[in-house]
């Protein structure tokens, strides 16, 4: 509740202001001082805001990526182990590379249908919904588990949850979970199974294409930490 954290400045601001306040060489000293004495967490904080300030120094960015290393290696967490590498790998190459695919097939297949509409409704944009007059509610029932969700789109948000009895609903997609997993994996498209019959909608169908027509696609390629000049 500290209310200097009410109204923050942005990162690279606030990095600004503790580099021209201290010195950058300042900063930096102290950040190997601290390096050097095995305070690797220290390190990186002085070292990120020199980074985050001036973001093509390869002093900077290197020393950075050898903190973060450090602390990967020291990490009993995949999550934090990956977190402090990927950090390291785009300080010292100043690029951004694709991830590596982990979902197989059997994954997928697996992962509840629930998560899959929380993953929808993540990737609605809301002024897009919000312009579209977005406001119904539908569900997804698989034949082939006995499996029914019930969802919602309103004031430019999604929600959905398993149900046993489906309520009246603007639209029902019936499709059985294992072509709704190929539809996924990018195997089939809901338009060929509505036209061989594996799948069907009961209700407005053309809200369904409205709401695809509000989705975002998410390639992956952002920076978590800043890129140098190109």
């Amino acid at each position: 509740m500290n209310p200097v954290n009410t109204n923050p400045l942005q990162t690279k601001d606030q990095s600004c202001v503790y580099v021209n306040a201290a010195g950058a060489d300042v900063l930096y000293k102290a950040g190997m001082t601290h390096f050097n004495a095995g305070e690797y967490q220290e390190s990186s904080q002085l070292f990120n805001d020199l980074v985050q300030c001036n973001p093509n120094n390869i002093d900077y960015r290197f020393a950075l990526a050898d903190s973060f290393e450090q602390q990967g290696y020291q990490s009993e967490t995949m999550a934090w182990r990956n977190s402090y590498l990927q950090g390291a790998v785009e300080l010292r190459t100043g690029e951004i590379q694709e991830s590596i695919k982990l979902a197989s097939s059997d994954v997928i297949a697996n992962t509840p249908t629930g998560m899959f509409l929380d993953f929808i409704a993540v990737s609605l944009n809301a002024p897009k919904a919000e312009a579209a007059g977005l406001d119904f509610n539908f569900g997804v029932y698989h034949p082939d588990l006995g499996e029914r969700y019930y969802g919602e789109v309103s004031n430019a948000n999604m929600a959905n949850i398993e149900v046993d009895k489906l309520p009246k609903v603007d639209f029902e997609l019936i499709i059985n979970k294992a072509d709704f997993t190929k539809v996924v994996l990018g195997e089939t498209t809901l338009e060929a199974l509505f036209k061989s019959g594996q799948a069907g909608v009961k209700g407005d169908a053309s809200l369904l294409e409205q709401l695809a027509g509000s989705l975002d696609k998410f390639d992956g390629m952002f920076e978590i930490l800043p890129m140098p000049s190109k």
